[in-house]
């Protein structure tokens, strides 16, 4: 599937031609093409009619203001009512950030289903040296601390994190956070937009009002 042309700061309606359900072999049934069928990091519920899939990067400064000043008021509203189920996908589009240390430390946290609770120490400390930081996140309240050292130790770890930038490569992010929304309609295809950069409340209220108008 061809994902080139989208508008970054300006959403546009998209239909996709692949049906919910009826997806090729490995592919996500939840998240459609492109996105392989494996572990990611969520929020909601799985019934939920749309689907947001953010590629977002520890570090940089409009994912923090965005997970500082959004996110909150969207995940009561939309999330925990059930009507958004919400993906993250940490990277960068720096290539050379798959090294980075913070990325297997989240990778970790999801492993035993904390990283939403740890989501914004690791965004608020992801300056700090690796060393530093993968101390500080070890003794996290919400770890087990053996588990976690066992984790960033396996190989599948360092893997899971290649995986997320292989879909920054993918998915052409080019900039951080960007979003994908799609709605999954009653007759099985998916609508979807895609746009970048910090965005305000009143933004994804309008994005996800035309999204639900279209169905």
């Amino acid at each position: 599937m061809n994902l080139r042309g989208f508008a970054i700061l300006l959403p546009t309606l998209v239909l996709l031609a692949f049906a919910a359900g009826a997806e090729p072999d490995g592919i996500d049934p939840r998240l459609g093409p492109p996105f392989a069928r494996r572990d990611r990091p969520s929020l909601g519920s799985a019934d939920a009619p749309i689907v947001v899939i953010e590629f977002g990067n520890y570090g940089c400064s409009h994912c923090t203001q965005f997970h500082e000043r959004v996110f909150p008021a969207l995940r009561e509203r939309y999330i925990e009512t059930g009507q958004v189920q919400w993906f993250f996908v940490p990277g960068s589009v720096n290539a050379t950030g798959r090294n980075h240390r913070v990325y297997a430390l989240g990778r970790c946290a999801e492993e035993q289903g904390k990283f939403w609770d740890i989501l914004d120490f690791l965004i608020a400390n992801s300056h700090r040296a690796p060393s530093r930081l993968g101390d500080l996140v070890g003794r996290h309240p919400a770890l087990d601390q053996q588990e976690f050292s066992f984790c960033m130790r396996d190989r599948e770890t360092e893997q899971m994190v290649l995986a997320d930038f292989d879909e920054f490569d993918l998915l052409e992010v080019k900039q951080t956070p960007t979003f994908i929304v799609r709605r999954l309609n009653p007759d099985g295809t998916r609508t979807e937009t895609r746009f970048g950069g910090y965005q305000s409340v009143e933004y994804f209220q309008r994005v996800l009002g035309e999204l639900r108008a279209k169905a």
